[in-house]
């Protein structure tokens, strides 16, 4: 319960002096009072006591002079008889002036009396004019020390509620000020100080946060206990938005309840604060988006000399790989160009003076001579050289971003007819099935084309010596299925959950060895389309990727 400091002064005081009032009435008034009434009693009850002797011997006296009076013949000596008449008047004057004394006597006691009443009167007066000084005080303890007070206590209940541009208002005194308003106005320029300081943090962090949300990449730091600490918009867009705090990495990233497991995540955090690792690099999905890659570097932070946080940059690699596609996409267009420019015009001379020739020299012999074979052969193969760089520039012919009707069949043999001479310097042979039906889906040519040459040039890769690779082309009541299959060295088991994540290679040494990111960019392209990719492999037998898009429509030949 609230009790304010004028009330507990002006409380205590009254109380004090009710209580010393109500102890000297009782011991003034009871203690001398009582003193007085029994010395009155005292007094009257001994000279009443004298004045009944008194009545008494004068009433004896008047009797022995009736008696006397009355016996004639009573013999009495005339000396006793004389004092004992005598002492009559004598005690008939001290009867009187007993009365007399007794007559004052009371009167003093009265005048005691009286005496105690005016002194009740005048400490009566006197408790009036005190309870009028303890008013009058109280009102100016509560002017001039609770009121400031008051006002104090008011504005700091507003300020501790948070809100800092109140100020205390001081009434305006012309000619004196007390410390409580130095009080006042050293509480005001605190706030001053106090609201500047918060005001310039504030500026701090909103420059802090426009800072990192300007970064690209996602930015967060986290303590030791999973909190996330401070975070900026990329972040937030790679796991699907902002979420209600307090906010543990655990929960945004993989929206588990607790933290993650060890044989399936490679936490940063642990590695950084339990093993002293310095710089840790991993690569994740979140929940929220688990078909794109993220590259995350973390390392510790210490913060005001404190340990136990981490910083963690998360880099969103599908721009890494659209780039590195579009790359791959540019310089194939390039090498097309360049080969067109380079074959095209001496292949096209060759083949005018072959059929030059064959105008003039061999016009008139018969189709089977050998001669004329051998010159036939000779320009069916500079048709055949010319039409490679065609095929080339058909690849990046249309953009990756234009979507249309896909040929698959057609698509993969202009696929197997630019590999078959690397496939075949090798030993490896090439096979392709497909239905005597157009399987059709939707997508881009040259996207689709490019996962075909990654897939066909992964398993020239994994085949050591001669070899297989069978490409089977397939229709289901929904999907094309499209099944790449070779004899290679195979995929350990525990790299099959891996093989497409950004810059991871199954490659065992340096010249089989690419940059990781082929299947990356190939799952990338296939789900774009709609469709899937799939993988199965044996160690030492090969491996089988299987693409399955939908099918848009299926016509006959």
């Amino acid at each position: 319960m609230f009790v304010s400091i004028n009330k507990k002064i002006i409380y205590s005081i009254l109380s004090l002096f009710l209580f010393t009032s109500v102890i000297f009435v009782a011991t003034f008034y009871i203690v001398y009072g009582n003193k007085i009434q029994e010395e009155q009693l005292y007094s009257i009850q001994r000279n009443q006591q004298y004045i009944d002797l008194l009545y008494q011997n004068i009433n004896m006296i008047k009797n022995l002079r009736t008696i006397v009076g009355d016996n004639p013949g009573l013999k009495i000596d005339e000396a006793i008889k004389d004092k004992i008449f005598a002492s009559e008047q004598s005690q008939i004057k001290e009867l009187s002036n007993r009365k007399e004394q007794m007559a004052k006597a009371n009167q003093s006691f009265d005048e005691r009396y009286q005496a105690i009443q005016t002194s009740l009167q005048i400490f009566g007066i006197s408790s009036i004019l005190l309870f009028i000084t303890i008013i009058l005080v109280g009102y100016l303890i509560s002017r001039w020390v609770l009121t400031p007070i008051n006002r104090i206590s008011a504005v700091s209940e507003k300020v501790a509620a948070g809100n800092l541009k109140i100020r205390i208002q001081n009434p305006k005194q012309a000619f004196f000020k007390d410390e409580l308003n130095n009080l006042s106005d050293t509480f005001n320029l605190m706030l001053d100080n106090l609201e500047n300081g918060i005001r310039e943090v504030k500026d701090k962090e909103s420059f802090l946060q426009a800072l990192i949300d300007s970064i690209p990449d996602g930015i967060r730091v986290i303590d030791k206990d999973y909190n996330i600490i401070i975070a900026n918009k990329a972040y937030y867009n790679q796991i699907g938005g902002p979420q209600n705090k307090p906010l543990k990495c655990y929960k945004a990233a993989q929206n588990i309840d607790h933290p993650c497991n060890e044989q399936t995540y490679h936490c940063p955090l642990r590695a950084i604060l339990q093993q002293k690792a310095q710089n840790v690099r991993v690569i994740q999905q979140f929940y929220k988006h688990p078909d794109r890659h993220l590259s995350i570097n973390a390392a510790p932070l210490t913060h005001y000399g404190k340990k136990g946080y981490i910083v963690e940059s998360i880099r969103d690699l599908s721009d890494d790989i659209n780039f590195s596609h579009q790359q791959k996409l540019s310089s194939l267009g390039f090498l097309s160009t360049s080969i067109a420019h380079e074959m095209k015009n001496q292949l096209g001379a060759l083949r005018m003076i072959i059929e030059r020739l064959n105008d003039k020299y061999y016009q008139n012999k018969p189709d089977t001579a050998e001669d004329k074979k051998l010159l036939n052969l000779v320009h069916s193969e500079l048709v055949n050289c010319i039409d490679i760089p065609e095929r080339l520039l058909k690849l990046t012919r249309n953009s990756s971003s234009a979507a249309g009707d896909i040929d698959c069949a057609s698509s993969i043999r202009d696929i197997i007819s630019l590999l078959d001479f690397e496939a075949k310097s090798k030993g490896i042979i090439i096979s392709f099935r497909a239905p005597e039906t157009t399987s059709l889906i939707r997508g881009s040519e040259a996207d689709f084309k490019m996962v075909g040459i990654n897939l066909i040039l992964n398993a020239l890769k994994a085949i050591e010596n001669t070899g297989q690779i069978d490409i089977t082309l397939k229709e289901t009541a929904q999907n094309v299925v499209i099944d790449f299959a070779d004899n290679g060295i195979g995929i350990p088991e525990q790299n099959l959950n891996r093989i497409f994540d950004p810059f991871f290679s199954n490659g065992s040494d340096s010249s089989n060895k690419g940059n990781g990111l082929g299947l990356s960019i190939s799952r990338s392209i296939v789900e774009k389309a709609g469709g899937t990719i799939s993988v199965k492999s044996t160690v030492g037998q090969g491996s089988v990727f299987t693409l399955s898009f939908p099918k848009i429509k299926n016509l006959a030949k």
